[in-house]
């Protein structure tokens, strides 16, 4: 019986202990921030490109839209420069809204002595008092810039086992090729997936996919194999299901072997004559139909002769 008892009071304490804490907790509550309703609500479009490439020997410009709220009168609103590394870019003090207008666009300048082949980071907002921070558009604007000088190497040709052939012809595309200025081991295509080629080759009701403006391939440091930015979209959909984009994988992208087949092929000068690729064409979530030769020439190996495939520009 000590025992329980000596349990019973230490129970009574402990309630009693509670009981204080809750009556000397205060709820408090923080209110939003409140914002007028003649606020111009100053926000960048959702639409904005967030990453840019340029050539450091043509124009470096790009131009940012923003919106507002209340657009009888004029307006200008300062810009704050919250990331701008070693002044790489030319921004302007502020943005100005002519009256009754409630769109007005900020004209940003690269700087010609901005680094090369780096990711330049930009980054822009407006003050609080310009802003609503329960837009869904953002008030403040985060984007990338690289100056790359790519060197024109001509047109080569592209032929795509999987994507260019029927039961009784097969198609070449002619693609620009270029080689990167300061690495010299990336080159890059004009996008081969044409509307054209595919109708050719009878895609039919399968076209309309995802596409790109160039295709990247990286030639190993011993010059014996490429590899690509892990797939590249053929502009096709599988049985024309939206969403259902046909890729072509590197194959150790989907865990799959066969990145070692990819390889260069050289003249007797040891120019490059071609590249010999094999990427796994895939839909993510279904699977796919395996590897497939793919054939980029460069210029002065006429492909199209040797395969007797018709070239579709």
């Amino acid at each position: 019986m000590k025992i329980n008892k000596c349990f019973y009071i230490f129970a009574i304490t402990v309630v009693v202990a509670v009981f204080t804490a809750c009556s000397q907790f205060e709820d408090t509550v923080t209110p939003s921030p409140t914002v007028s309703t003649d606020n111009p609500a100053v926000r960048f479009v959702p639409n904005n490109t967030k990453s840019f490439e340029f050539d450091p020997s043509g124009v470096m410009s790009f131009t940012l839209q923003v919106i507002r709220n209340h657009s009888s009168s004029t307006l200008e609103v300062p810009i704050t420069v919250v990331k701008n590394p070693n002044n790489s870019f030319i921004i302007p003090e502020k943005v100005s809204f002519e009256a009754n207008k409630d769109t007005a666009n900020i004209i940003i300048n690269v700087n010609p002595s901005a680094e090369t082949g780096v990711a330049l980071p930009i980054e822009l907002s407006f003050e609080d008092q310009y802003t609503n921070p329960y837009k869904v558009e953002y008030s403040d604007y985060i984007g990338v810039v690289s100056l790359i000088k790519w060197n024109n190497l001509g047109n080569g040709q592209f032929f795509d086992s999987f994507s260019f052939t029927t039961s009784s012809a097969g198609y070449i595309a002619s693609v620009k090729i270029e080689q990167r200025d300061d690495k010299p081991s990336i080159y890059r295509i004009s996008y081969p997936y044409s509307v054209a080629i595919l109708t050719a080759a009878e895609w039919d009701n399968w076209i309309g996919g995802n596409t790109q403006q160039f295709i990247y391939f990286t030639v190993s440091s011993d010059g014996k194999n490429v590899t690509w930015d892990k797939f590249w979209y053929t502009n096709l959909i599988y049985q024309g299901t939206a969403g259902q984009y046909i890729k072509a994988y590197l194959p150790s992208a989907i865990n799959k072997t066969g990145d070692a087949k990819s390889i260069v092929v050289y003249n007797s000068d040891n120019s490059i004559k071609y590249f010999e690729l094999y990427p796994s064409f895939y839909i993510d979530g279904l699977g796919g139909w395996g590897l497939n030769e793919v054939d980029l020439a460069f210029p002065g190996y006429d492909l199209s002769a040797e395969t007797g495939f018709s070239i579709i520009y």
